[in-house]
């Protein structure tokens, strides 16, 4: 959030939980504050990894001055202060229950971190320009979850401005009070979907990813409370794994072929199948041209064995990318064939598109593709779905559903 005061802007954001990678800075901003919650992992364990990614993240900032208050996720500062506090740089300033004055401008942090404590407990000073704490005061932005010592605080000490994060869904509001302006600078809910300004670093990209899969496990548990939030995940997270894969291609080409081998076979024997069962229905003459058959190819329902990420939650992301009202074009499985009176006997290679196009290279490489000879329904999946790439190219299982409607009202299901 910017704020402009007494001539400098100041930026100010919070809860960027490890995604900070993703914050659009203003170019000219003199003053940056971050008020807590910089980590997604709140385990001591994590000090010098991820925190100190953080901290060379920050202090590398184009700023003038750079402040820092922890918030609640870095639990590290309550395990082990002084370890923590030696491995903050010199550029960066941490105000913990302590103040600085910068070109007229007065700054106060105060440890108000939610879930440690109920708040602060020290004193803030009189008409400081800036109180600056991770949790927010009751009544304020708080959404009921406010800190009732902090705002007792506040009303004596009459902040010009009050700066806080931690409740993520009124990040970016501002309430104006006869006293105190209240700013809620938490970032998590616009960082969470914003891939523009993303790293291309692979690592940080699989470490994005997995948050992006957990977040999708937790709303598919909601049920219908998470649906639209499931979607946009699944289509953020596809979007992101194909651009890593299309970037390197030739590591995924064996199991690309292995994949479209066992895809082409399974639609061969469906086709087979629906096939004879249509032929077989057409012999009883009561039904006549009142016969419709659809046929359709699914994965399986089981995460595939050969995929080589396993873990606790897949076949949770697995039955969330399978279901119907999250991946909606996915709704008629891989293809869906349809055979009535007119259009018996029509050829595999021609049920399968390949008789109009022998190869489909769209999105891959053509090159490294040409001979490979993909089926649409490949393409299909690629394009047209919320499957990334390394969801599908592993699978080798699947199963069909062919239905047989007849208009006089009988209806065979197999």
């Amino acid at each position: 959030m910017l704020i402009e005061y007494k001539n400098h802007k100041i930026f100010a954001f919070s809860d960027t939980h490890g995604l900070n990678h993703r914050l659009d800075i203003p170019k000219d901003v003199d003053i940056l504050i971050c008020a807590g919650d910089c980590l997604k992992e709140d385990n001591i364990v994590y000090v010098d990894n991820e925190f100190l990614k953080f901290l060379n993240w920050y202090s590398h900032q184009d700023a003038k001055l750079k402040i820092y208050v922890p918030g609640n996720h870095e639990v590290f500062f309550e395990m082990n202060p002084e370890k923590v506090m030696q491995m903050i740089p010199s550029s960066i300033i941490l105000l913990e229950d302590s103040g600085i004055e910068y070109d007229g401008i007065s700054f106060w942090g105060a440890a108000c971190r939610p879930w440690m404590f109920q708040g602060t407990e020290n004193k803030i000073p009189k008409d400081v320009d800036f109180l600056i704490t991770h949790g927010a005061a009751e009544g304020h932005l708080d959404n009921k979850a406010g800190c009732q010592v902090l705002k007792k605080m506040i009303e004596e000490s009459k902040p010009k401005h009050h700066i806080f994060g931690h409740i993520h869904e009124n990040g970016g509001k501002i309430e104006n009070t006869e006293t105190t302006t209240y700013y809620n600078v938490s970032m998590y809910n616009q960082l969470k979907y914003h891939y523009s300004s993303m790293d291309e670093n692979n690592e940080l990209d699989h470490w994005v990813i997995k948050g992006i899969e957990e977040d999708i496990v937790n709303s598919y548990n909601l049920d219908d409370n998470g649906y639209e939030e499931g979607k946009s995940l699944l289509s953020l997270r596809r979007k992101l794994i194909n651009e890593m894969v299309l970037s390197h291609q030739e590591d995924y080409i064996d199991d690309i072929i292995a994949f479209n081998d066992s895809l082409m076979d399974s639609l061969r024997e469906m086709y087979d199948r629906a096939c004879h069962i249509y032929s077989d229905m057409t012999k009883h003459k009561d039904y006549g041209d009142e016969i419709k058959l659809e046929a359709r190819l699914f994965f399986s329902k089981h995460y595939p064995e050969r995929h080589p990420i396993q873990g606790g939650d897949r076949q949770d992301l697995w039955d969330a990318l399978l279901d119907k009202d999250w991946n909606e074009t996915y709704d008629c499985g891989i293809t869906c064939l349809s055979l009535n009176n007119g259009t018996f006997g029509k050829p595999f290679e021609s049920f399968i598109g390949m008789d109009i196009l022998s190869n489909w290279n769209d999105g891959l490489n053509i090159e490294k593709t040409k001979d490979m000879k993909l089926s649409p329904q490949f393409n299909h999946l690629f394009k047209q779905t919320e499957f990334a790439i390394t969801d599908f190219i592993y699978v080798r299982d699947f199963y069909s559903e062919i239905n047989v409607n007849i208009t006089k009202g009988i209806q065979n299901n197999e």
